[in-house]
């Protein structure tokens, strides 16, 4: 019998071994960055697993798009695309289900409360990449019901990009100030457009930093989505430790965990941040690898030394979008078995769903692609017979 898999939010905690040593960064300041193109980014650390996700998504090639779009519809009708209620996409449920499954508005309430129950102070949030707005819409609407009367939002995205700048509300909103960096092209790619967003920023006080940057792949590299991204990936990771204050918090969408550049990401996070999670909301869809990470309480950098090589990895490491430095050497993270224990356990699961969702698509595609041709034979035919009615009632004039 087929296994059969939900949309369910899942939440997954990521920690390192309370004895592990600070990573030394300062090590690796000054040394060359080995390159790897995207297609051999990846290591053998769970290969199997994520080689196995692969050969089942493979199989979709030969599903006709709107043969798999209406199959996946009706087995997740939670994956449906477009506009949803509350917001203008499905990106709003995700962050909210992921603030909500991580503590996140917990621990901002707590924060924001401070030693004043009469007037809380002002929610003040990043974000990054995150055009046209859905996170800072949902982040709004979301605020209001939790009773922050005072929110004001920062953002910066690609301007001059259809469909991904800003909803015209937000530009017209007195509580959003957006910027498209120092040389106004809003790329984050440059690190001289974070540092104006944090110059920005700088007097206010910071608590939650959220990006969901990505950018469309050929279906034909899909699968490579995760190394594809890393540059992107990275960028966003960085903004946050630039914008946020002690105690803020940080939500990331990120398209896999498999890779060594996902792997380091997470394992400093967990010497940069006071809590760290994997989300993967329910409205994220089961069929696909996307995940949030999510950060809570930030402590600041260890040392000058992490913010040097931090900034030093993005501007010399990366240095076109086809090739993905090597970060961190991989053992640093490898050898810590909590961290290593917490990575497979959360690959294996959100993974195993994942497959056992796309078999469920494999084996209904027949089933719907003959439902679909009945409906076509159907409509063509009413079609038919409606235009020779039509003929009939010109003849009859």
């Amino acid at each position: 019998m087929t296994q059969t898999v939900e949309d369910r939010s899942l939440e997954f905690i990521i920690r390192r071994s309370s004895d592990a040593p600070l990573p030394p960064l300062k090590s690796l300041r000054g040394q060359p960055f080995k390159q790897h193109h995207w297609r051999d980014a990846f290591d053998s650390e769970q290969a199997a697993l994520r080689e196995e996700v692969w050969a089942l998504k493979s199989q979709l090639d030969r599903i006709p798009p709107d043969v798999y779009m209406a199959t996946r519809n009706k087995l997740f009708p939670l994956a449906v695309s477009g506009e949803q209620q509350h917001f203008s996409n499905r990106a709003g449920h995700k962050l909210l289900e992921s603030l909500e499954s991580t503590g996140v508005w917990m621990e901002l309430g707590k924060r924001l409360q401070g030693k004043s129950k009469k007037r809380p102070r002002e929610l003040v949030f990043a974000d990054v990449c995150g055009g046209p707005g859905a996170f800072t819409q949902a982040l709004f609407q979301a605020g209001r019901r939790q009773g922050w009367k005072r929110m004001h939002g920062y953002g910066m995205t690609l301007g001059g990009v259809s469909g991904l700048d800003w909803y015209n509300h937000l530009l017209k909103s007195p509580h959003f100030t957006c910027t498209y960096g120092l040389d106004g092209t809003g790329d984050i790619f440059k690190l001289s457009n974070i540092e104006c967003l944090a110059s920005l920023t700088e007097t206010a006080q910071l608590l939650l930093v959220v990006a969901d940057g990505g950018f469309n792949v050929d279906f034909s590299v899909a699968n490579y989505q995760e190394t594809i991204s890393s540059r992107i990936l990275y960028g966003q990771w960085l903004a946050a430790l630039k914008l946020l204050r002690t105690g803020g918090c940080f939500v990331l969408k990120l398209f896999d965990t498999f890779s060594p550049l996902s792997r380091a990401v997470l394992y400093l996070s967990c010497f940069l941040y006071g809590r760290v999670h994997i989300a993967k909301p329910r409205h994220s869809r089961v069929v696909n690898s996307e995940r949030y990470l999510v950060c809570v309480d930030y402590q600041g950098y260890p040392d000058e030394d992490w913010r040097c090589y931090l900034d030093e990895y993005y501007e010399k490491g990366f240095v076109d979008d086809a090739h993905v430095p090597e970060f961190i050497p991989a053992e640093w993270c490898l050898k810590d078995a909590t961290f290593r224990s917490d990575m497979c356990e959360m690959n294996t699961v959100i993974a195993t769903n994942q497959k056992m969702a796309l078999q469920m698509i494999i084996d209904a595609a027949p089933a719907m692609a003959a439902e679909l041709a009945a409906k076509a034979e159907v409509d063509a035919a009413g079609e038919e017979k409606a235009a020779s009615a039509a003929d009939d009632g010109e003849d009859n004039k």
